[in-house]
């Protein structure tokens, strides 16, 4: 089996009979414009006929990436493959079928699923959202948890029905931020705990080895390009796990891992992540000076109009007595515009309130995204495009709320 890296969390896995192409990502910005590819993706047009089976991950636009998916050639959406967990929902199969994909697959929760003769495949769901893919053939196993967060009870209980595990694919880096105002305090520790986790997982499946994948992004607006000085490098990853006496192979983009036959193992060479380790040393040392983009313009009128109509779609899913008793309006500071507001969406009113202290602050324009899309709460966080100040918990039932009606 092989493993080459394209970009982010977009992977090629070959096992000796097809080939799989993970959340495929090669082209445009996401979340709002807030995160940028790092590196030009490895990638050859031509590999596109190899390849057998496509797997998403989740509908995060870094893994359901619609312009890459939209842009791939008739004839090899109607030849392969899509795999993707069977969940609550058809909302994504009823997308892929929009974007051409004649043929999908639902994948189960924790059952082994047989695609060509000698390769099965196994997926892990972890939350609402999120699953993991592990890769089954000729005495191998891959396991691409991606950014999932699987923890040690998802970790035990995979590897209780897979065995030890020959390869886990992880996330390495920070991928979203709360807006917490104490940003210096939170963040380091949460890129720290990224890295712990890391190690878990691996200890937790028995695996051989661990490549470093998913967060080969930086965050690209004026108003998130903070977050980029807390980021894990793939060398913080490579001490982390030398520390730990664990192995890891790095790999750059486009380099590809043969996976020891497990009767050679013990006798194979380990991978040399030193190229690819000098290689991000000097992308990552670069950070600062890569372009950013500026904060699109948005209106009080707009963020108003969308506010009265996510409140009138949220009336056809929740009583006006629970979302009344569930959420308190949040005042929020629109940094772009110099005006405080206060955003009632139990009632669909926005109200000006310019001596009121800031639960939230934020420019004017990802607050309308926020508000206009079912999966905006959750591209805010993921952005890193807000402070938060005050009444955390009125701001967490908003995130639920939202997150559940997404």
């Amino acid at each position: 089996m092989q493993i080459q890296l394209v970009s982010h969390a977009s992977v090629l896995i070959r096992t000796a009979d097809l080939q799989i192409w993970t959340d495929p990502w090669l082209t445009s910005k996401v979340f709002n414009n807030s995160w940028t590819l790092l590196l030009e993706p490895a990638w050859d047009p031509a590999w596109l006929d190899a390849i057998d089976y496509v797997w998403i991950s989740h509908e995060h636009p870094d893994h359901f990436n619609v312009p890459t998916l939209k842009a791939l050639p008739e004839a090899f959406k109607r030849r392969v493959t899509v795999l993707f967990q069977a969940n609550n929902s058809d909302k994504m199969f009823a997308a892929l079928r929009r974007l051409g994909f004649q043929h999908t697959l639902a994948l189960p929760h924790r059952q082994v699923v047989a695609l060509n003769g000698r390769t099965r495949v196994y997926c892990y769901q972890v939350g609402q959202m999120d699953s993991c893919l592990a890769v089954l053939g000729d005495d191998t196993s891959v396991v691409n948890i991606n950014d999932a967060e699987a923890d040690s009870r998802d970790c035990q209980r995979m590897r209780a029905d897979l065995g030890p595990v020959r390869v886990v694919l992880n996330q390495f880096s920070l991928a979203g931020y709360g807006g917490e105002h104490d940003r210096d305090a939170r963040l380091p520790a949460k890129a720290r705990q990224i890295l712990t986790n890391m190690l878990a997982n691996h200890r937790d499946l028995g695996a051989d080895v661990t490549i470093p994948i998913a967060s080969f992004v930086y965050f690209s607006s004026v108003d998130n390009a903070y977050m980029n000085a807390y980021a894990n490098t793939p060398r913080d990853v490579a001490d982390a796990f030398a520390a730990a006496k664990l192995e890891l192979a790095v790999l750059d983009h486009g380099d590809c891992y043969t996976v020891p036959q497990p009767q050679h193992s013990q006798h194979s060479q380990p991978w040399d992540s030193g190229p690819a380790l000098r290689h991000y040393d000097q992308v990552y040392a670069g950070l600062p000076q890569l372009p950013l983009d500026p904060v699109l313009p948005a209106s009080l009128a707009e963020i108003s109009a969308a506010l009265t109509r996510l409140h009138a779609h949220l009336a056809d899913y929740y009583p006006p007595w629970l979302l009344a008793a569930w959420l308190r309006p949040v005042t929020a500071a629109l940094l772009d515009l110099g005006e405080t507001i206060e955003l009632d969406l139990a009632h669909g009113q926005l109200r000006r309130t310019p001596a009121a202290a800031p639960d939230i602050s934020l420019h004017a324009q990802p607050l309308l995204f926020a508000l206009q899309h079912p999966f905006g709460l959750q591209t805010l966080g993921v952005s890193a495009r807000l402070t938060l100040h005050a009444n955390a918990a009125n701001w967490r039932r908003h995130r639920i709320l939202l997150s559940m009606y997404n």
